[in-house]
């Protein structure tokens, strides 16, 4: 690098300013970060809507600004389409290019706006009771399908005296027959079932063109057959569907509002349905019902019409997802985890071998550095996430496997921040020799001369990944001064459905042996201070920091276990996710096999624990209910264990609004601060 000689006063007057050193990551950042969201590639290739999602500290929520950009133009030419506080999402192009159907609030309730690009202006076509989603435009693009809940009339409770009018009386009484009662994300469900309609894109009548007490749709897709007469849904329709966490068809629906036909019958999953170009093929994501753990989503084809179904990534041993035909119809590209890494495969219809045309999809959580993103592709355009270590995801354009134009919203933020490096590492575990991998995030003014304190922060799903993406709890731990470790031990995706799949192990078992090699890895080198080592972890990660304070009482100074599952028999019978914990991880209901339910448990190894353990929870988590945290905490202080309960008002699984985010991360390294030897 060349430096300029400049004369002496200049040095003098220059010299404050260059020697100011870039500031490290701190909680306010969170509200400076902007991240590229959600692209959607036009039907000619040849322009890009992508959503800027901030944080704003004023009202301390998520916010979104819908950009639009002009693909090959410098800079892509972007600007705003759709202002913050629209609360606008699910952006769609019509078929014709001309106008965009997005979902938005309207009088008080979410409805269908259609906007002509040429105008601006987003108009409602809809005025839904409830909020629509999975909406598609019609072929032709003179109609949109979507699906909506219809509610059902409430529990009539005999005698009830009619509420007086301007009376102020308590809430109804929350009646429940269904064995699904509420969700992690929505909260309490309000009795009623999913049905499917059409309206005209330009407004006017809204059509149901579904009947029945089912759901029509399971959320896993809704797209339209080539000919605009029918939809193509996602949907069970089996007597025991409640009881079948893995379960879904393919249904064809006429608009017409006859009977729908059954596409596929096996047992198992069929989701994200795509209809190809020549409308003759239906492409979708899925697997064949099996009993194990972990099951791998597959690319599958099959006639439009129904019929058999062919797999297409048998061989390719890597979870896909969101299929998205090729305009010639000779392949379909996926997205896909490989070793921490989401990327962007095309696959080729007549049974070749996947071709990776995206190398990395950057991660948009955030909050920690799972793997995962978005992409969209027309006319060999793909948008994507792009991937920073360094700071949140941007927008790329790649175009005949090159990078035409970038968005990256967080450059002039990463000028004025000092960053730590972040190391790939690998190695084996002591369970059986396994590979494992795993990285390192080193303070910013990381000096290997001395010795530095290191958290392991083990990721939840199990089912999910760590990678090589930036997030804000893994820098504020390194802003601290703390060695942050993060891995993949088995029950992690993209390493192949056996590592995925624990080997039919329970859980939690040889996955605490792959964190502990890691830790001992660390450990050993020169600049960790093995006398001030940390362990925490959310959801999975929670039970697995809780199970390694147990089985090693004296080896973490502090714990702290984010949302956790503690008692496996209250996590089958009361979370949002029933079925796939007793069918699936445990592989039997508690009643059948209440030893096994208490042998993994954390809270029958609380009598072991000795390490003073943070646990934190959102009162409305409903995937990990909090009651296990407080069933936890109170064991812990029964046996005179430091321990401290955190509630997070209304928050659920996802850790709640920025400011809940930040109280998450910045207690647990007060905590960490607090048991540290000097």
């Amino acid at each position: 690098m060349k430096l300029a000689i400049l004369p002496a006063l200049a040095l003098a007057l220059a010299a404050p300013a260059l020697a100011q050193a870039p500031a490290k990551v701190d909680g306010a950042d969170l509200y400076k970060f902007s991240m590229v969201t959600d692209p959607v590639v036009s039907p000619d290739g040849k322009q890009v809507i992508f959503t800027r999602t901030y944080f704003d500290i004023g009202t301390d929520s998520r916010q979104g600004e819908i950009w639009i950009g002009d693909i090959g133009a410098k800079d892509l030419n972007r600007r705003l389409l759709i202002g913050a506080g629209s609360r606008a999402g699910g952006v769609k192009w019509s078929p014709d290019g001309q106008r965009i159907a997005y979902v938005a609030p309207f009088a008080g309730k979410p409805q269908i706006h259609v906007m002509k690009l040429s105008e601006g202006i987003g108009r409602p076509v809809t005025s839904s009771k409830t909020a629509p989603f999975a909406v598609e435009w019609a072929p032709d693009g003179k109609s949109l399908a979507f699906a909506a809940a219809v509610t059902s009339d409430p529990v009539k409770v005999t005698g009830m005296p009619a509420k007086p009018e301007g009376a102020v009386w308590a809430a109804d009484a929350r009646v429940t027959t269904t064995y699904r009662y509420r969700l992690n994300e929505t909260g309490y469900l309000t009795p009623g079932y999913r049905h499917l309609f059409v309206v005209p894109a330009a407004g006017g009548a809204t059509r149901q063109i579904t009947s029945g007490n089912f759901d029509h749709i399971d959320g896993g897709g809704l797209t339209w057959t080539a000919d605009g007469q029918s939809l193509i849904a996602v949907g069970n329709r089996r007597p025991e569907r409640d009881l079948q966490a893995r379960e879904a068809d393919l249904w064809l629906v006429p608009i017409n509002g006859t009977t729908p036909r059954q596409l596929t019958d096996r047992l198992g999953n069929e989701s994200e349905p795509a209809v190809s170009p020549d409308g003759k093929w239906i492409a979708f994501t899925g697997f064949p019902e099996t009993p194990g753990f972990y099951v791998q989503d597959d690319l599958w084809v099959m006639p439009a019409g129904g019929g058999a179904a062919k797999n297409l990534t048998q061989g390719f041993d890597r979870p896909v997802a969101n299929p998205v035909w090729a305009e010639d119809g000779k392949g379909v590209y996926v997205l896909y985890n490989e070793e921490g890494v989401t990327r962007v495969a095309l696959v080729p219809v007549n049974g070749s071998a996947p071709r990776t045309v995206v190398k990395e999809v950057g991660g948009t959580r955030l909050y920690l550095p799972s793997a995962g993103g978005n992409y969209s592709a027309e006319k060999g355009t793909i948008a994507y996430t792009s991937l920073y270590t360094d700071r949140p995801a941007g927008l790329a354009i790649n175009r005949g496997g090159k990078t035409i134009a970038t968005v990256d919203f967080n450059g002039d933020w990463r000028k004025g921040k000092s960053i730590g490096k972040l190391e790939e590492v690998r190695y084996k575990s002591s369970a059986d020799g396994r590979d494992i991998q795993g990285w390192v995030q080193y303070p910013p003014d990381f000096d290997p001369a001395k010795k530095y304190p290191l958290i392991l922060d083990i990721h939840g799903g199990p089912n999910t990944d760590y990678g090589p993406m930036f997030s804000i709890t893994h820098q504020l731990y390194a802003a601290a001064g703390y060695i942050v470790l993060f891995t993949n031990p088995r029950g992690s995706i993209g390493y192949g459905a056996e590592f995925a799949n624990f080997y039919g192990k329970p859980y939690p078992s040889q996955d605490h042996d792959d964190l502990m090699s890691g830790v001992d890895l660390l450990a050993s080198r020169p600049y960790v201070d093995a006398n001030n080592l940390f362990i925490g972890g959310g959801s999975g990660g929670g039970v697995l920091t809780l199970w390694a304070i147990a089985k090693a009482p004296d080896r973490f100074r502090a714990a702290v276990a984010l949302r956790p599952v503690t008692d496996w028999t209250v996590q089958a019978l009361s979370s949002d996710i029933q079925s796939t914990t007793a069918q699936n991880w445990l592989g039997a209901m508690p009643w059948e096999k209440p030893e096994l339910y208490r042998a993994q448990s954390p809270l029958s190894l609380v009598g072991s624990v000795k390490t003073p353990t943070m646990l934190i929870t959102g009162e409305a988590d409903y995937r990990t209910p909090i009651a296990q945290t407080e069933m936890y905490y109170q064991a812990l202080k029964m046996r005179g264990v430091d321990a401290m309960k955190v509630r997070l008002p209304e928050a659920n699984h996802g850790m709640g609004r920025p400011s809940q985010w930040l109280t998450s991360i910045l207690m647990p390294i007060d905590w960490f601060e607090k048991y540290k030897a000097k």
